[in-house]
């Protein structure tokens, strides 16, 4: 299968500045998004790109492909659709490889199943899907969460829960996109220049530990649920 493992991983973070470098759980967290490809594919078939050579130093030490990301695709507003087309070009120019598909994995979700991107990679070419994107159940439903005005006093229902007697009667199912993984056919993306579309599909993950790390609260939670794992395995 034409499918290329893409790690997008700047240098700058205004969350929590140093995220990819900082230490989770005794490795740099970006080492943790390249060990997940590594289980899952060849050295050939992961991409690294980065706009900081320390970063790129890692992906050099696991012998995976590295990308030097332009700093014009490395600012806060960057398009991280911009940064896979850059990869999918210079892979082409370099290699003379045109991917296909791509499975995208941001270095700020470091605690994965990688069973369970396999059986989602399985899924995707199964179904001939366009895009799949990894979601979980929302603990929160909609019905009672609510949207303050920046007028006083002023709110309204995300979802309106008036005709609604109790939770079990809440109309259809709502997934929040946990960040974990999305995969697409570089067609899709170029028509659509997103990764959702009224083709887009979802993979309910399983996921007990779903953390997009953004600050440091993320951070240290992840190293909690990291340690408490390495405690449940021993």
């Amino acid at each position: 299968m034409n499918l290329k493992v893409i790690i997008p991983a700047r240098e700058g973070s205004k969350g929590l500045p140093g995220k990819n470098l900082k230490l989770l759980n005794g490795k740099p967290l970006i080492d943790h998004s390249i060990e997940t490809s590594l289980k899952l594919f060849d050295k050939e078939s992961i991409i690294l790109t980065s706009d900081s050579k320390n970063i790129i130093e890692r992906g050099l030490m696991h012998g995976i492909r590295t990308i030097n990301r332009p700093k014009e695709l490395a600012g806060d507003n960057s398009k991280i659709i911009d940064t896979i087309f850059h990869a999918v070009d210079f892979t082409k120019e370099l290699y003379g490889e045109n991917i296909e598909n791509i499975l995208l994995l941001q270095p700020t979700f470091p605690i994965r199943d990688y069973f369970e991107i396999k059986c989602a990679i399985d899924f995707f070419y199964k179904k001939d899907l366009s895009t799949l994107v990894s979601a979980i159940n929302m603990k929160e439903h909609p019905c009672e969460c609510v949207t303050l005005s920046k007028k006083k006093y002023e709110w309204s229902f995300l979802v309106d829960p008036s005709k609604m007697t109790n939770r079990q009667s809440y109309p259809g199912e709502y997934l929040f996109i946990n960040g974990n993984f999305y995969i697409s056919k570089i067609e899709s993306l170029k028509k659509n220049k997103s990764f959702f579309s009224k083709k887009t599909n979802f993979y309910k993950c399983n996921s007990k530990y779903s953390i997009d790390i953004d600050d440091i609260d993320d951070f240290e939670y992840a190293e909690y649920c990291m340690l408490k794992l390495g405690n449940i395995s021993k």
